[in-house]
């Protein structure tokens, strides 16, 4: 390896380790569940004892098949949807279902702050 592949190299490592630092930074729990209960809770659950409220359980959202949680009735746009529910489709849902799902049924406008919404997706990973 040459001096300057070398230097890219680095350069290209360095800019993976900061930018994953960044995501880790913006990863908070605890604010997560705080986000949730004040923007999702009137819907949602993330308990699975108790079901279905308005919209779907959450318990386990992350990594379950977009618009298949069994029992669930969606909007046809979710039901059709293919993909699971990972990071990069509930940050772009989560900031604005209807630009990220044009046609969903769920009447909530998003969660615009970028670190609350990696909070809350954060705090989803953890529920199972």
């Amino acid at each position: 390896m040459n001096r300057k592949t070398s230097m890219i190299a680095v350069a290209f490592t360095l800019h993976a380790i900061h930018a994953n630092a960044a995501a880790t930074e913006n990863c908070s729990p605890t604010i997560g569940e705080h986000v949730f209960e004040t923007k999702c809770a009137m819907c949602h659950s993330v308990d699975k004892t108790k079901g279905t409220l308005v919209g779907p359980n959450l318990a386990g959202v992350f990594g379950r098949a977009i618009g298949k949680l069994p029992g669930f009735a969606y909007s046809s746009v979710l039901a059709q949807s293919t993909g699971k529910w990972d990071e990069k489709e509930l940050d772009v849902f989560l900031k604005s279902p209807s630009a990220a799902k044009p046609g969903t049924a769920m009447p909530f406008t998003g969660i615009k702050n970028d670190a609350d919404r990696a909070s809350t997706i954060c705090y989803l990973q953890q529920q199972r």
